[in-house]
């Protein structure tokens, strides 16, 4: 996923990454989501359309299908779209564009629900100035009691929710600062117009699929780490370093105490 010209929000190459996250990622929170178009349009889902932005694979679009009336899936990178369009074919409501999400490539209110999900820490974050022309664009491309829905981690939760954090510390903080914080977030969705209505934390279940989460060989597995894109901010000396542990780990037996922590 990036939004920015300049690549600057990639961590890795997501290219080839696309090619994996099918295998481990699902749409997590998805009774969230409905329960709040659903409020929204006081019980007739059928009649909403939503936009995904920074949809990846389309897994979240595929998912929201069913429910909904029409979902346009936006996306960046090409790798990633070529997935989703490839997932979403044969589901007539659902549509998947390229396009940036500081540049929403659609008109004026054409939607009642944006969603993003796991997309704003790819933003530039020194002068949030990223995150404030999505905030922005996003309210544009919304009808005016529209509802943006936005699923993220505060840098806490980032540092101390994901195996990676515990295993590779050096890159879990590069990636937890690139998280916003949520008193920020909050306040620069106020200056675009938003009224915050509901935070809720949900950690009761993975991204990860839970066969995939549990693989017993975690990170010495190379598609198991691409899962996670703060594997790919460790150096190779601290991943040697992680990858020396797990083993130990599985020597002891002790591989599934990391699991239960996260």
């Amino acid at each position: 996923l990036t939004f920015l010209d300049s690549m600057a929000g990639e961590y890795e190459d997501y290219n080839t990454t696309s090619k994996d996250y099918d295998t481990g990622r699902r749409p997590v929170g998805l009774e969230v989501f409905i329960g709040a178009i659903a409020r929204l349009m006081d019980g007739q889902l059928k009649k909403a359309t939503v936009v995904d932005i920074g949809c990846g694979t389309g897994n979240y679009a595929a998912a929201l299908s069913p429910f909904v009336g029409q979902v346009t899936g936006v996306e960046y990178n090409s790798g990633m779209l070529e997935q989703a369009r490839r997932k979403t074919a044969h589901l007539s409501n659902v549509k998947v564009i390229q396009g940036d999400a500081t540049k929403i490539p659609l008109p004026d209110g054409v939607c009642d629900v944006v969603t993003c999900t796991q997309v704003i820490h790819h933003l530039v974050r020194e002068d949030f100035s990223g995150l404030c022309q999505f905030l922005k664009e996003a309210k544009r491309v919304l009808k005016q009691k529209g509802v943006l829905i936005v699923n993220t981690c505060s840098p806490e939760q980032s540092l101390k929710c994901w195996i990676s954090g515990l295993m590779v510390p050096n890159a879990g903080k590069i990636v937890s600062e690139k998280h916003v914080p949520l008193d920020i977030l909050y306040s620069k969705m106020s200056d675009a117009g938003f009224t915050v209505n509901a935070v809720l934390t949900h950690c009761f279940q993975t991204l990860y699929a839970p066969s995939v989460f549990k693989d017993p060989l975690g990170p010495l597995s190379k598609e198991w780490r691409s899962l996670d894109s703060v594997w790919s901010c460790a150096s190779d000396e601290e991943l040697e370093q992680a990858q020396l542990e797990w083993k130990r780990r599985q020597k002891e037996g002790t591989t599934h105490e990391i699991f239960e922590e996260r």
